[in-house]
């Protein structure tokens, strides 16, 4: 498969590496999802009642931290799908996420038109972050 920006008559540009790195988490989605309902789930372990060393250490803190940045990431990744006209969803998703071919309802500009624009989206989403 391959990715690539739309350089024609296209405003939402990004840097090669910031675009294949914007795509590939948003590819990521899915596993961002089940590590999250995963740290949500997930019940502590028991105390053994041997101490460990003697630095300080916070499971819970760092779980919630984790969970918070998966949260965000999700988040952002949705609102962002979430502007994409109801059209062309679907179309745009498939083909980020499993590389299938742009449906033929609408012509294939169109389409990646919207696809840069969504890549572009979470791209500056995530520089906020």
């Amino acid at each position: 498969m391959r990715d690539y920006q739309r350089q024609k008559n296209n405003k939402y540009i990004l840097p090669r590496a910031q675009y294949h790195r914007t795509l590939w988490l948003i590819r990521d989605y899915y596993r961002l999802k089940e590590e999250a309902e995963y740290i949500i789930r997930a019940s502590p372990q028991p105390p053994d009642g041997m101490p460990h060393g003697t630095g300080q250490s916070d499971p819970t803190g760092e779980k919630a931290i984790k969970l918070s940045s998966l949260l965000d990431t999700i988040s952002l990744i949705e609102c962002e799908r979430d502007e994409i006209p109801e059209e062309y969803r679907r179309g745009v998703w498939d083909n980020i996420m499993y590389g299938t071919a742009f449906p033929r309802d609408a012509d294939r500009t169109t389409y990646g038109r919207v696809k840069s624009k969504f890549v572009y989206g979470v791209a500056k989403r995530m520089e906020k972050l």
